[in-house]
């Protein structure tokens, strides 16, 4: 899929803002290979991933990152979905707030009328506007952790979801995902 515009920017700024997805090895892969899943006519998907080594202290293992782009045909909503799970056993992340991890994830993205909406469909969610690509959208951020460790997680889903039209596309897309954590 040739993503442009509104878009682009947006899927631009999801895979060079987010920490764990900064990889020189991001490799486009086939969807139904993601640990993403969604089933839903009207939409292009774009799949890529990365893995990484990782080290704390003695413990060694991989990072791997999963990226899933989910644009509407018509090109009026996109949701940039980011999985990532860490396979070393001693080494976890750690729970942080759903506003502070998407600052860091998606840190070119001028947020403004941030509102926490508390869980949505298994999520950690907030609604807020932003200008992409000179356009007003309203937006959602999600995040959830999974695979508790420890006093940290081995795995965490952080995303966003834009729309020049409302938000329910957002959420109507985002009905139609499953993500690690389902």
């Amino acid at each position: 899929m040739k993503v442009t515009g509104f878009l682009a920017t947006l899927l631009v700024a999801a895979i060079v803002a987010a920490p764990a997805a900064r990889s020189d090895n991001m490799d486009d892969i086939d969807c139904a290979s993601s640990s993403f899943a969604f089933a839903g006519d009207g939409y292009h998907l774009d799949c890529q991933r990365s893995s990484d080594q990782v080290r704390a202290g003695e413990s060694t293992g991989t990072t791997q990152v999963d990226l899933m782009t989910i644009s509407s045909d018509n090109q009026h909503m996109f949701m940039t979905m980011i999985g990532i799970r860490v396979t070393a056993p001693r080494i976890y992340m750690e729970h942080r707030s759903l506003k502070s991890s998407f600052q860091d994830t998606f840190e070119r993205v001028e947020v403004q009328d941030w509102k926490d909406m508390g869980r949505k469909n298994g999520y950690d969610s907030a609604e807020f506007t932003a200008v992409i690509s000179g356009l007003p959208s309203s937006c959602v951020a999600l995040q959830r952790y999974a695979n508790p460790a420890w006093t940290g997680f081995k795995r965490h889903v952080i995303g966003m979801g834009c729309s020049t039209d409302n938000r329910e596309s957002v959420y109507a897309a985002l009905a139609k995902l499953h993500a690690p954590g389902d």
